[in-house]
Parts: C-alpha cells; structure tokens; sequence
C-alpha cells in the first residue's frame, strides 16, 4: 500500500511541474521537433533519391526519439539531485521511510509516462513532416523500450552518484548527452558493442519499427543479450550509487551545494 501512495505522489508531482511549468514543455518539444527537421534536411540532401532513403530515413526517425527518450530518463536522475541539493531538500528526502533509491526509482516511472507522451507525439509529427510511417506495434515495442531504458537508468545513477560527491558534473552530462547517440546507432554486428547498454535492445526496436517484424519474429539470443544486459547496468548503477552515497555520507557532503 506504501509503494502505491508513493508512486501516486510522484504522479502528481509530474503532473504539477508540467502544468506549471507547460511552456517550458511546450519549448522543449519544438526544439527537439526543430533539430530532427535539421537533421533531415541534411539526410534528404545527402541520400534523397538513392535505393537506401527510405530504409535509411527509417531509421534515422527510430534512433532519435529513442535518443530522446534515453536522454530524458538518464539526466532525469542527476537534474534532480542537482536541483534538490541546490534547493535544500535533498537531506529531506533520504529521511523518507522508502529510502532516496525507491523514490528515485518510482519517480522515473511517472517520468516516464510523462516522457512517453512526448516521444510518441515528437514521433507522429516527424512520420507527417517526413511522409516515413513506421510499425507501431506496441505489443512488440513496449516490452524493447523498457529493455532499452533500463540499462540507461543504470547509467543515470551511475552518473547520480557521481553528482551526490562533486555536485556539478553538467559538463560531464553534456559529454554523455552525444556519446548516447553512438550507444543507439552503433551496429551490433561488432560483437563488444552488443555490451554497451541499450544498443542491442535500440537494434530490436529498428528491427520492429523499420523491419515490420513482431518480437516473436525476433531471435531469442538477442532478447537474452538485451534482457542481461538491461539487469547488468541496472545492477551497477544502483551498486555504484549506494557507494557514492556513503561516501557523500561520511564525508559530509550529502546535503552541501
């Protein structure tokens, strides 16, 4: 019953940043929607006409909503340490019976959905600007997505702990805002890149989206690898942040900005 109220309370949390804040979301989505125009008006003048276009723009609309959806969760975590060390809350918040890890963890659930509603309209509105319309099969895709988002949440507590000891590592976000994009385009067929995470589960979705197969079409050995993968970072990262947060502990740094 705890762990309902709590993630009830998140929810409402989401839903009262983004109605006070709606303008701020309203301008995030055109940025995003205005830097994909961009980019496809350099894709169409570089393979506009060859064999390659539609398959190639296909996938060039996948790999940026779910770029864009994987920044969101991952910074997710160190925005908000940043922003409740520098509020003064964050001492608060490690008083709560749940623990700062579960309220994290739940408040990336309802972030999620709220994330979720912004990549699908980003998503709609590039397919009509772009006349590409992909598979959207969301039986074979939600189960990827989660595969996906998993292990980049592991990374976003990885980079969490790191913030709960130095405080401002923006440079350090902004590095990993692009090296996510090599995470989510790089090809599998390397065999050490099937370990990064999320790109072998981003490899799945191209394959559902683009390819217009459904997941039991898929092989099972790369559902594994994805699934390992996925439980791996998410393991690592809740690891590598309870140790950074001991540390911030005994050291005092915990609620300091």
């Amino acid at each position: 019953m705890g762990n309902l109220v709590l993630l009830g309370a998140q929810f409402k949390r989401e839903f009262v940043y983004l109605k006070r804040y709606f303008f701020n979301f309203i301008g995030g989505f055109v940025t995003l929607y205005v830097v994909f125009l961009l980019i496809f008006l350099g894709f169409r003048g570089l393979a506009g006409g060859t064999d390659m276009y539609g398959t190639g723009l296909g996938n060039l609309i996948v790999g940026y909503v779910l770029w864009v959806f994987a920044m969101m969760i991952y910074q997710d975590i160190s925005y908000n340490l940043f922003n409740e060390a520098r509020e003064g809350i964050l001492e608060q918040l490690y008083m709560s019976p749940f623990g700062y890890v579960r309220v994290t963890a739940f408040r990336l659930i309802a972030s999620l959905a709220i994330n979720f509603i912004m990549a699908v309209v980003i998503l709609l509105a590039m397919m009509l600007s772009t006349g590409r319309f992909l598979n959207l099969d969301l039986i074979s895709l939600f189960p990827l997505v989660i595969l996906l988002l998993v292990p980049i949440s592991g990374l976003g507590f990885i980079l969490g702990g790191l913030q709960l000891l130095y405080k401002r590592i923006q440079s350090i976000l902004q590095v990993v805002q692009f090296l996510l994009v090599g995470v989510i385009v790089a090809p599998i067929h390397l065999g050490w890149t099937q370990l990064l995470p999320g790109t072998m589960a981003s490899h799945l979705v191209r394959e559902v989206m683009v390819g217009e197969v459904f997941i039991t079409a898929l092989p099972f050995s790369k559902i594994l690898i994805a699934l390992g993968i996925a439980l791996i970072y998410a393991f690592l990262g809740i690891l590598i942040f309870k140790y950074c947060e001991r540390v911030a502990m005994v050291s005092g740094r915990l609620g300091q900005f």
